[in-house]
């Protein structure tokens, strides 16, 4: 029996007293086995305890959340992030000292004595050596590492002992204080050769112990020159630190270099150190270790053998057979000692024990070595049972008897049970079972060929046909897919709640997949390099053969069996990317109603994943497509799950380069992540990694996108290969805010191979950049596996790259035709900063190898690539955030932003004309960016003049009331009128100037910023109408409030009080009126004869002739010497306006108008109208009237005015210049100006005339009740009262009302629905779902031919929407109006002129106390005198009280409005009216122009100046608006976008004339070029489902090719809508 099977025997036989009780009754030969099954039995069951504690613990994520390394923390967390940060990103730890051997090195050769000992069957051999003296270094290190790894779970421990074992750091294996140890953790922690630490039995295992104080002790030094082992708590204690005295105990993965001839290598081995008493862990040192070293004292006390080894023997003599718990193979005791190095080998218990005294510097060590080196050998000599009978790591007890448990992890074999259950074969899964993305893959192909043929209709027809079919196919296999048992488990994997459980699944997973993906694909990747190597072979015989056609098709044979054995390789590969593929689209292909509760949760878990530090799949890397719906929806999760912190701002970083150029080695130490690197492993597609951010301003989230290398082997000479990359790389350039290019070695074919890509990609970038400013992509080239220490080389490194970029630019010029869209001096590599003098500020950064050398033991992380990265990373961030040499500032992106530049740019990328497409979108949502804010300072200006016109407002109130009762009132109305309205005008001019200041500064600072240039004059001269616009309006509306005050309702109120007077006449000698009916018959008569003043002294206003009288005081008409005389003109006018009098809603007035003018034209000059020019100028001239009278309440003399000024510039615009046009362009203005005013003064005296409101029902009433109280005796006090109680009852409720409105229209004010024209389209979409859904088609249709309609109906219900609860409101405006009176009453504290009094109080209770009501304030604009004086006889408390109860008894009795619905549909339209009345462009209705081809609604905002902002429309699919092919009747399917980018024709009516759609603004003057091409998933779902219905409507015949993208579930479109509207 050899050493070895006696060492099993004598294990076989130990059991320790923490298990003897255990296993006492079951049977000798089975208690090895039972020792394994209790252990495994009691770490399970403490795995399966999750307690509450666990979850307080950090996660994963927080390990990887980025810093600037100057963050600014407390002491204690100092220590711990700075230990972190050396970690994560590879940096230099404190206590790297180099590995001394002293003054002189010893050799192999040097210890041939001791070699001869080695190998001797001799025992108690001896000799020495001389002393060589050592040196070493450390430092401060291990309590902040065991605070670190206690702050995190399992999941974050493992993270960070791969770390730590990366470095060939010693780990703890248990945390003393916590009573935990990772014995089972280890089983998730993955050695760098791909060993499984706590699995394995394989490798030599080492214990090093020691008998010396603590601070004595050299083992250290063994363990960093033995086995190239760090360990940071024997640093700690050689510097000096105050530790507890705990055993310590831990492991690391060491390496033995070869001592002698036969051994070529060295070898890998596992470490465990233990500091302090070693004897709680005799036990578990029993079943580790091959080879125990121990470090014995040289106190006798304190030393191994005389203490320990007595022990053994004395119990060994008295018959007791514990001396077993000695029988390790191989020991070997060394003790310092001053003298030269001796040695002898001793035996104890059958197995050789080595003996070695000396200095450990020299000799010493190199003596270890050796042992250790003999029993590996004899460990690779022993047998398969040996191996197989060992424990693994996690299989030993520990400490049971101290009451320690395994941290809490799950259990990686059940897992990989499961999977093992789960999946026979992964190839196969992927290609017969994953059938979803299969399927993807080639409707992928069937897309590409649409775009590559879109100009074959056949084609498109076949293609579309082909996309639907793979759509259904899709929709149907779901079913079958969502059953298979490892998606099944993998969303069990993902559902787990517990952080640390999840992660370290999914790690699990990922791992099983790799390695049992490396197993199966062997022969594949095997039959692809034979065949590879035959095809070079080939390929290099051809020249010689080049007339054989037989060679030339025996080498395409072989091209060929290539290409397909690539093909099948990738099709085979299956990895954790695949398993979410499949899950995508399970998700997206069925229908919401189907889906199940997990199903539904995919993309939350796909939110989750990123979240948890994992990647996502961005661009599919097989079908080289975007998901686009289901990246979506992973982001719309992901923004709800980081939503609630506040938090999305990102900041976008790509990397790419050629395939194995360091790329994911880059990410993982530039930002600590754990991207797959190893070969087989490499990225595919483009995948997306989110951190946390923490300690910069300006982002909080970072994202990078990790690109797959281009050129890669097996994509190289596949179809679409090089096309394929072009898009990887545009992909990853455009989205990103900085985009690094890694570039591996010194040659620069690599760089010069994707620069090209690179630039492509970029030129599209600055072409958008310059038309819009959307990108602002920096660009950054790493270098790496360069010899850094050659400085010559690097300088030529950077020179031979600016060179590349030279002429690659110059490429693309040439490709291009050296378009302006690349001036040489505009180079997107102008700014570039490639001076490697200064390495913290070059865009360029050179580095070496990840790793210090290529072979073990070296092949750990080199700090110094580690410290370049983490430098470079900090610049990249400056030069990103910092402002430009342009000026301009970086701007982060909110989640939803990415996720539509996502659609964006793969639209551009997808399409064959990338650059007009890319720069055309790029500059559409830059001009909406540049827009909104546009409409903020509009909005702000629109606020002041509100704010300044409410002041104003009460001042005229106040003042009209201080003119109540003076005797010269009447006399001075018409002269003393005018003055006052001057001074109210001057006092909105003077506010409002200083904020016109202010808000000029704001808008200039908006227009001059980087890429709006070619905006900025249309913005300035959009604001400058803005300002002249509301000026005007404002003016109007003040003067209109002010007319109304003191014109109309001081007459009003005149005469009422006339008819009191009169009234208090006819019975003042006490004339008795006899019955009712008589009663009622004088009270018609004075009050008809009332009416009949009224009417002679106030007639309605001949609006033609004032208008005339304008025109003809018009000094600008005089200028032109233009006669007016309008005779013949408004003959004309009046004609048509009898017949239409709403010319803004129905346009054949304007129309007919227009035409009789071209008539009159071409009768003056005798030639017909010019197109181009004159018709040109009457549409403006209609436009420009229209927009002046639009909101205005009444006529006014301005409005006139601004119309001549206006239709006066026009006609100079157009360069009209002939006396007879412009006397015809003036004429037109003046016939319209006279239309619109006629009807607006008609509407105005309808309502506000003196003689239509003394005929209204309620002022009658009122009258009446006075004359009936009078006749009756009534005293003066209830008159009085009964006189306010009637003006409150007819005021309250319309005061109520515009309250609403007023609160409603703020609320509304900032509502996205009514600013952003693109999210009001979905509103109306919306509301087209819910009529479908309740199969309303005929109204659907109806609407969709009358878009006003429809808008006008959605806008009434979201206002409504908005409106405050009535019934609250109510509550509280009727209490503060009872405050008020009361206030008012109580303020009544005078003798005389009491009732004036009370109601003066009243007014400026309602004017300026709560309610702030302009509306209560001007109708008790009542005059008492003459009439009330009696009341001041009366007692005060009695007057008071009858007003009180009065008007008390007026509120109480006045019903509430109670049904919210119906109250705000019936406020809506004041609402609307309101809103064009103030007239603010940032808060208006849309325009109600609709596209003449589509029917598409204009986007832009009611009487927009079309000069500036011409119409504009979402356009949809022309069929559902009756658009067809003129050769056959049939419906089209396309939209005007579409049209105008094929450069299509089209006819009008009856017109055979055929018309570019790239002349659309021509052939529609005042409307837009087509070029808004968004889906409209609504509109083309009508023109799919109800073709038949449509084609009915408009007596047409159905489309026959409808796209199949056309075809989609209503469901999704509804349930994708109301996303899009929260959002």
């Amino acid at each position: 029996m050899n050493e070895n099977e006696k060492f099993l025997e004598r294990k076989r036989k130990f059991s320790s007293s923490f298990l003897d009780q255990e296993i006492e009754q079951v049977a000798p030969q089975n208690k090895f086995e039972q020792i394994r099954n209790i252990s495994e039995q009691k770490n399970q069951q403490v795995q399966q305890m999750f307690l509450s504690i666990g979850k307080m613990k950090k996660i994963h994520a927080m390990l990887l959340v980025d810093r600037p390394l100057n963050t600014i923390l407390d002491k204690s967390e100092e220590k711990i992030l700075s230990l972190m940060t050396c970690l994560r990103h590879r940096l230099r730890l404190p206590f790297h000292s180099k590995i001394g051997t002293g003054k002189h090195s010893v050799t192999a050769d040097d210890c041939f004595e001791f070699d001869a000992l080695l190998t001797s069957r001799e025992i108690g051999g001896a000799g020495s050596y001389p002393f060589v003296s050592n040196k070493e270094v450390t430092s401060n290190m291990y309590e902040t590492l065991l605070q670190l790894i206690n702050e995190f779970d399992a999941a974050g421990t493992a993270e960070i002992f791969r770390l730590l074992l990366e470095r060939r750091i010693a780990i703890p294996l248990f945390l003393p204080d916590s009573k935990k140890h990772y014995l089972s953790l280890l089983r998730h922690i993955t050695l760098p050769d791909g060993i499984r630490l706590g699995e394995d039995k394989t490798l030599m295992r080492v214990a090093v112990i020691s008998c010396r104080q603590r601070k004595e002790s050299q083992t250290t030094e063994i363990l960093k020159n033995l086995f190239h082992v760090e360990s940071v708590h024997s640093h700690d204690l050689s510097n000096g630190c105050n530790l507890s005295n705990t055993s310590i105990a831990e492991i690391g993965n060491g390496f033995v270099l070869p001592s002698g001839p036969g051994r070529e290598k060295g070898q890998q081995v596992l470490v465990l150190h233990v500091i302090g008493d070693f004897k709680s862990l005799w036990p578990f040192l029993y079943h580790f270790a091959d080879c125990l070293l121990i470090e014995d004292s040289t106190v006798e006390e304190e030393s191994f053998c005389p203490t320990f080894f007595k022990k053994e023997e004395e119990t060994s003599t008295s018959g007791n057979s514990s001396d077993v718990t000695l029988a390790f193979p191989f020991i070997c005791v060394w003790k310092p000692s001053l003298g030269g190095t001796c040695w002898k080998k001793t035996e104890l218990g059958g197995f050789q024990q080595f003996r070695i005294d000396g200095q450990l510097a020299g000799i010493t060590l190199t003596m270890i070595r050796k042992v250790v080196n003999m029993a590996m050998k004899n460990v690779e000599a022993q047998s398969q049972s040996y191996s197989k009978e060992r424990l693994s790591l996690y299989q030993i007890p520990i400490l049971l008897d101290d009451g320690f448990s395994a941290l809490e992890c799950v259990a990686p074999t059940e897992i990989e049970r499961k999977i093992a259950e789960s999946a026979a074969n992964l190839g196969e899964i992927k290609k017969n079972n994953f059938l979803l993305q299969k399927n993807y893959k080639q409707q992928a192909k069937h897309e590409q060929a649409k775009l590559e043929q879109r100009l074959n209709e056949e084609k498109l027809q076949e293609e579309d046909a082909a996309i639907k079919k793979c759509k259904e196919l899709r929709r149907a296999d779901a079913r079958d897919v969502q059953k298979h048992p490892l998606l099944q488990l993998f969303l069990h994997l993902l559902a787990d709640q517990d952080s640390s459980s999840r992660v370290l699944s999914i790690r699990v997973l990922e791992k099983v997949l790799a390695e049992r993906g490396k197993v199966e694909l062997e022969p594949l990747l095997l039959m692809v390099n034979n065949l590879y190597s035959s095809y070079v072979e080939k390929k290099s015989n051809s020249p010689k053969f080049s007339n054989d056609e037989i060679r030339k098709g025996e080498l395409n044979s072989a091209q060929d069996e290539l290409d397909s054995a690539k093909s099948e390789l990738i099709e085979s590969v299956l990895n954790i990317e695949h398993l979410w593929r499949e899950l995508s689209h399970l998700y997206t292909s069925m229908e919401p109603a189907s889906r199940s509760a997990t199903i539904k949760n995919i993309p939350r878990l796909a939110a989750q994943h990123l979240l948890d530090g994992f990647c996502l799949e961005l661009l599919d890397g097989d079908s080289n497509m975007i998901h686009l719906d289901w990246v979506n929806e992973v982001l719309r999760e992901l923004k709800m799950l980081v939503g609630n912190l506040k938090r999305e701002r990102i900041f976008v970083l790509s990397v790419m380069g050629v395939q194995s150029s360091g790329k994911s080695t880059l990410l993982n130490t530039m930002f600590g992540v754990h991207m797959r690197t190893s070969v087989g492993q490499c990225t595919r597609g483009v995948n997306m990694q989110l951190l946390a951010v923490e300690g910069r301003s300006e982002y909080d989230y970072i994202l990078l996108l990790d690109t797959e290398g281009t050129r890669s082997p097996e994509h190289h000479s596949l179809p679409g290969s090089e096309k394929r990359d072009n898009q990887m790389a545009t992909l990853s350039i455009l989205l990103a805010d900085a985009t690094v290019v890694v570039t591996p070695g010194e040659n620069d074919a690599a760089i010069k191979e994707i620069l090209p890509v690179v630039l492509m990609a970029y030129q599209g970038s600055k072409l958008a950049e310059e038309n819009g400013g959307r990108l602002s992509s920096r660009m950054f080239f790493v270098y790496n596996r360069i010899d850094t220490s050659q400085k010559d080389k690097l300088n030529s490194i950077v020179q031979t790259l600016g060179t590349s970029l030279h002429e690659s630019f110059s490429q693309v010029q040439k490709l291009i035709g050296n378009s302006a869209h690349l001036k040489s001096e505009s180079s997107p590599f102008r700014s570039f900063n490639l001076d490697t003098s200064h390495a913290s500020g070059s865009d360029v950064c050179i580095l070496g190898n990840v790793k210090k050398e290529f072979e073990p033991p070296g092949d750990v992380p080199d700090p110094a690539f580690g410290e370049a990265l983490v430098e470079f990373r900090e610049h990249i961030h400056r030069r990103v955030t910092h402002r430009r040499e342009d000026g301009t500032i970086w701007r982060s992106k909110s989640i939803d932003e990415f996720s539509s530049y996502i659609k964006e740019v793969w639209k551009c990328i997808c399409s064959a004309d990338f650059t007009f497409n890319f720069a055309s979108i790029v500059e559409c949502t830059t001009f909406d960016k540049l827009d909104f804010e546009y409409k903020t300072i509009e909005r702000k200006l629109a606020e002041a003049y509100q704010d300044s016109f409410d002041f104003i407002t009460k001042l005229m109130i106040e003042e009209k009331g201080g003119t109540i009762g003076s005797t010269s009132e009447w006399k001075e109305n018409e002269i003393t009128n005018e003055s006052r309205m001057s001074s109210f005008e001057a006092k909105l001019r003077e506010e409002m100037s200083e904020i016109e200041q202010s808000l000029d500064c704001e808008m200039k600072e908006i227009v001059t910023g980087k890429g709006r240039e070619k905006f900025c004059l249309q913005f300035q001269e959009l604001w400058k109408m803005n300002k002249k616009d509301q000026a005007r309006n404002w003016g109007f509306s003040l003067r209109t409030s002010f007319v109304t005050l003191f014109n109309y309702e001081h007459h009003v109120e005149g005469y009422k009080k006339k008819l009191r007077q009169r009234i208090n006449e006819l019975f003042k000698l006490d004339m008795q009126a006899g019955q009712n009916d008589e009663r009622n018959q004088i009270f018609e008569d004075i009050f008809n004869n009332i009416l009949i003043e009224a009417r002679q002294e106030y007639p309605p206003k001949d609006i033609p002739a004032e208008i005339v009288k304008v025109y003809q005081n018009s000094n600008l008409i005089k200028k032109r010497q233009i006669e007016i005389n309008p005779t013949a003109d408004l003959a004309y006018c009046e004609k048509y306006q009898e017949k239409d009098l709403s010319s803004n809603s129905n346009p054949s007035f304007l129309w007919n108008t227009k035409k009789y003018f071209d008539m009159l034209y071409s009768k003056v000059l005798g030639k017909k109208c010019h197109q181009n020019v004159i018709d040109s100028c009457l549409d403006r001239i209609r436009l420009i009237v229209n927009g002046i009278a639009s909101g205005k309440l009444r006529y006014d003399d301005s409005v006139v005015s601004n119309v001549i000024c206006d239709v006066d510039a026009a006609i100079t615009e157009h360069n009209v210049s002939l006396n007879s046009e412009v006397h015809l362009m003036h004429s037109y203005g003046q016939v319209l100006i006279i239309d619109l005013m006629q009807q607006i003064e008609k509407r105005w005296e309808e309502e506000n005339s003196v003689f239509a409101k003394l005929q209204q029902r309620t002022v009658k009433a009122d009258l009446r009740h006075y004359f009936m109280m009078v006749s009756r005796g009534v005293d003066k006090t209830k008159l009085f009262a009964t006189t306010l109680a009637s003006a409150l009852e007819t005021a309250v409720i319309s005061a109520f009302e515009k309250e609403m409105v007023k609160k409603t229209s703020n609320r509304i004010r900032n509502e996205r629905w009514l600013q952003d024209a693109r999210f009001m389209h979905k509103h109306l979409d919306l509301h087209l779902v819910d009529l479908l859904e309740k199969k309303k088609i005929s109204e659907v249709l109806e609407f969709i031919g009358n878009p006003k309609h429809l808008y006008d109906v959605v806008l009434g219900q979201l206002i409504a929407q908005k409106v405050p609860k009535v019934d609250e409101e109510w509550v509280t405006f009727i209490n503060h109006l009872k405050q008020a009176i009361t206030n008012a009453a109580l303020a009544t504290n005078v003798v005389k002129g009491r009732a004036q009094t009370f109601v003066d109080q009243l007014r400026n209770e309602f004017l300026n106390g709560y309610l702030q009501s302009e509306h209560l304030a001007s109708a008790f604009l009542i005059d008492c005198t003459g009439e009330y004086e009696d009341c001041d006889s009366e007692d005060k408390m009695e007057f008071q009280e009858m007003c009180l109860s009065s008007l008390m008894q007026i509120l109480n009795d006045t019903k509430s409005p109670n049904n919210q619905q119906d109250f705000a549909m019936e406020l809506s339209p004041q609402v609307v009216k309101n809103m064009k009345t103030l007239n603010d462009p940032a808060a208006l209705p849309r325009c109600g122009a609709s596209c003449r081809m589509c029917g598409s609604l204009c986007i832009e905002t009611a009487n927009h100046d079309t000069n500036l902002r011409p119409h504009d429309a979402i356009h949809q699919p022309g069929g559902v608006a009756g658009m067809h092919l003129i050769e056959n009747l049939k419906l089209d399917y396309s939209t005007c976008s579409q049209a105008y980018e094929c450069d299509a024709t089209f006819t009008l009516g009856n017109d055979q004339q055929d018309h570019k759609f790239r002349n659309f603004d021509k052939v529609f003057p005042g409307w837009k070029n087509p070029r808004i091409n968004e889906e409209l998933p609504v509109r083309e779902y009508i023109l799919a489902t109800h073709n038949e219905d449509l084609a009915k409507k408009y007596k047409l015949k159905p489309c026959a090719d409808i796209p199949s993208s056309f075809f989609r579930d209503l469901a999704t479109v509804k349930e994708q809508l109301k996303r899009e509207l929260q959002n």
